[in-house]
């Protein structure tokens, strides 16, 4: 048994090669046969790299029903199932990098307010600092 996880991965096609499993079938077929699932799942694949105009040109394919499997196939499962074969992890990153300050403020009647912000987000210092000088107005 492999434990290599990218053992697992299923390297897509080029548009040649698809063609001439097409092409192949096609010679094979008997006449009015559907297309093998495995050959709608080749042309789908492609559909990342090829528009569904060219790729139903080239493998000769009803542009419509070529759509339809594009579109079915498109779900947050494919999503999920093509990135567990990827050797990246994403990782969540923050919108802006975290910030460490301290604001002090002195009243003149010798008042103190200190804050000592670290990585904090969706404080409203401004409203802070406002109350405070309001405060005994």
């Amino acid at each position: 048994m492999n434990d290599d996880p990218q053992a697992a991965c299923i390297i897509p096609d080029s548009l040649e090669q698809v063609q001439q499993r097409f092409e192949s079938w096609r010679k094979l077929r008997k006449k009015g046969a559907r297309i093998p699932q495995d050959l709608w799942q080749a042309a789908v694949s492609l559909s990342a790299h090829y528009s569904i105009g060219h790729l139903s040109q080239a493998l000769r394919i009803n542009y419509t029903a070529l759509k339809e499997k594009v579109v079915k196939a498109d779900t947050p499962e494919k999503h999920t199932s093509d990135t567990s074969c990827s050797p990246f992890m994403e990782l969540p990153v923050s919108a802006a990098p975290l910030l460490e300050s301290t604001i002090e403020m002195i009243k003149t009647d010798g008042s103190v307010m200190r804050m000592h912000v670290n990585g904090a987000t969706g404080l409203d210092l401004m409203q802070l600092a406002k109350t405070f000088w309001k405060a005994d107005a």
